[in-house]
């Protein structure tokens, strides 16, 4: 895979459909537009090809600029744009586009290692990198330093923050040794809403100076990533909280509205029949389970309390990434 490298606006970029887009400009290709600052803002777009929002966003912030100058550099990676054509987070003889961001030796990130050698030879001013949730979730920015430029970048998309450190191989962890650097959470796919927000933000960001080194963290509310809930591809999942169903998990029915909110102890999120298919993994890899949830007479009760976030009721994607995070409570720099 050879990455391709435009200095303007392909033409019809803006006006095509996520349908179409690869067939067009088989991705992942890189945009460069010079604007009136050289400090470059990088700006990623469909690392997951179901998570069309930033692409949406893109067209629509292009389309404004078309006749003026931008604020600043853009550098804009359009991503998994196969995978895109098909309503797919990765096809199944792809790796998982946010995961490849640590080298390795698919062709997928030696790509990426291209990109990372391209952008090294300009100074960044921020990374923004544009994503989906599948379940009902707020806006919220998620950043891997925990430092005042950081948190002021992460804020200006939403006073929820997350701080996670795994997995360490997603593209903003590569951003981030390099310029304040984010992952922007915009909701369910396509939402206007959640167009327009990424669309102001991105805005915003192009029209700062410079970032607060003295940015007060009491100003957004920030959590930190303890572990991933996971349940294995063979287990048989459900959402009908149900004792006598004949899946491996029977999950309460509105499991993604917990999201962000404070999970007490003894809280029921389920029935299980096979508890060797479930696990929480912390951030170093260990076996964190018994510390967050527990198995009694089937139930799935939480062992103690808990901040969830991303927890999905899509069966493919609690199967392939994770049900949910567990979160806390973070307040040091």
């Amino acid at each position: 895979m050879n990455l391709s490298i435009h200095k303007n606006v392909p033409e019809g970029l803006i006006d095509i459909t996520v349908q179409d887009l690869h067939a067009k400009y088989p991705g992942p290709f890189l945009v460069h537009l010079k604007g009136q600052k050289e400090e470059a803002l990088f700006l990623s777009v469909l690392l997951h090809g179901n998570e069309v929002t930033g692409l949406f966003a893109l067209q629509k912030l292009l389309k404004k600029y078309q006749d003026k100058e931008l604020p600043r550099d853009l550098i804009i990676l359009v991503g998994n744009t196969k995978a895109a054509a098909q309503g797919q987070r990765h096809l199944e003889d792809q790796p998982d586009y946010n995961r490849i961001w640590r080298g390795g030796d698919s062709p997928e990130a030696k790509l990426i290692d291209q990109v990372m050698a391209y952008v090294r030879e300009f100074k960044l001013f921020a990374n923004i990198d544009v994503h989906n949730n599948t379940g009902m979730n707020p806006y919220y920015g998620c950043v891997n330093v925990c430092k005042p430029k950081y948190l002021h970048l992460a804020s200006g998309f939403s006073d929820k923050t997350v701080y996670f450190t795994e997995p360490k191989e997603v593209e903003s962890m590569a951003f981030a040794p390099l310029c304040p650097s984010v992952t922007v959470e915009a909701g369910l796919p396509g939402k206007a809403e959640g167009v327009d927000r990424v669309v102001q933000f991105v805005e915003e960001i192009m029209a700062l100076d410079s970032f607060n080194e003295n940015f007060d963290p009491s100003k957004v509310n920030v959590f930190h990533t303890i572990g991933r809930i996971k349940i294995s591809k063979e287990a048989k999942v459900d959402f009908l909280n149900s004792k006598d169903s004949d899946s491996d998990f029977s999950f309460i029915g509105n499991l993604e509205t917990k999201n962000f909110s404070f999970l007490p102890q003894g809280t029921l999120l389920g029935f299980c029949k096979n508890p060797s298919l479930i696990k929480v993994v912390g951030n170093n890899g260990e076996d964190i389970t018994e510390h967050f949830i527990r198995i009694e007479n089937n139930q799935i009760i939480t062992s103690k309390m808990f901040i969830p976030s991303m927890f999905t009721q899509d069966l493919y994607i609690l199967k392939e990434d994770c049900l949910g995070y567990v979160m806390e409570e973070y307040f040091a720099i």
